[in-house]
């Protein structure tokens, strides 16, 4: 039944996803043919035609990063707070794998939509920069950085997870109340995510991760990033109790 869950979150989603996908990635081609067009001229003037496709990619761009939080929001609130939420709490599954099939599948496709926006930029940047981005040059890199890369992809996928849970914390905090559901759930986000500044803040540890990131790979790097991933497991058990303890108790369906 738990697998069942987990498919369903995909055979569910809209497949006009699919097609900005595909969009976005037409279209960083296009740009990039565009723009090495026009390194080669004499005076290297942005085109009419450059302008526009930069700033429909832009928008699509932006529109790729508000549709995958919206597939986020949807897929959990439609399925266990609404109304479909009174067959998913009758199905013989725990509070814990409706939250995990649900993770699962937020986390498949911000990966999928965080894939293509790299993919985009790569393309765009063989197109106009290719000695330099070239796959073989990156592979070396990675190699000669494998430790502090895999910290922080480590930390990129945990702050995913993290960002996904407190989501799913909001529109449980949301749900307790018998009106203006949203509008709390929203007011929830924003004051989790202050006190996580704060927190951050507080403890310098995000500062010293993307400061010394641009530094080097040294000792004050691998420290703060590992801080971080100790961080970020902190917030998602804390997030994932909190979401569970509200699913398990405090369910308040309409």
């Amino acid at each position: 039944m738990f697998w069942n869950l987990v498919r369903y979150e995909f055979k569910n989603v809209n497949k006009w996803y699919l097609a900005l996908y595909g969009a976005v990635i037409i279209l960083s081609a296009l740009i990039g043919v565009q723009t090495q067009s026009l390194i080669k001229l004499p005076e290297k003037n942005l085109s009419v035609l450059l302008v526009f496709l930069s700033t429909v990619f832009g928008s699509l761009m932006v529109t790729l990063v508000i549709s995958t939080i919206f597939l986020i929001i949807k897929r959990f609130k439609g399925s266990v707070y609404d109304r479909q939420g009174y067959l998913t709490l009758t199905l013989p599954v725990s509070e814990h794998h409706i939250i995990t099939a649900k993770l699962i599948g937020a986390f498949i496709w911000s990966m999928f939509s965080t894939a293509v926006l790299l993919l985009c930029i790569y393309i765009i940047l063989l197109s106009t920069n290719y000695y330099e981005v070239q796959l073989s040059t990156l592979l070396s890199f990675v190699g000669e950085h494998f430790t502090g890369f895999g910290l922080t992809v480590l930390s990129f996928l945990l702050s995913t997870i993290s960002g996904i849970l407190c989501i799913y914390l909001a529109i449980s905090i949301g749900q307790l109340f018998n009106e203006y559901r949203t509008a709390l759930a929203v007011a929830a986000y924003i004051g989790i995510r202050i006190v996580i500044g704060v927190i951050e803040v507080f403890f310098n540890t995000s500062a010293n991760f993307y400061v010394n990131s641009l530094v080097g790979f040294n000792d004050n790097f691998y420290m703060g990033a590992s801080v971080s991933i100790v961080e970020e497991l902190i917030f998602i058990a804390i997030f994932y109790l909190g979401t569970y303890y509200i699913l398990k108790n405090k369910v308040n369906l309409q």
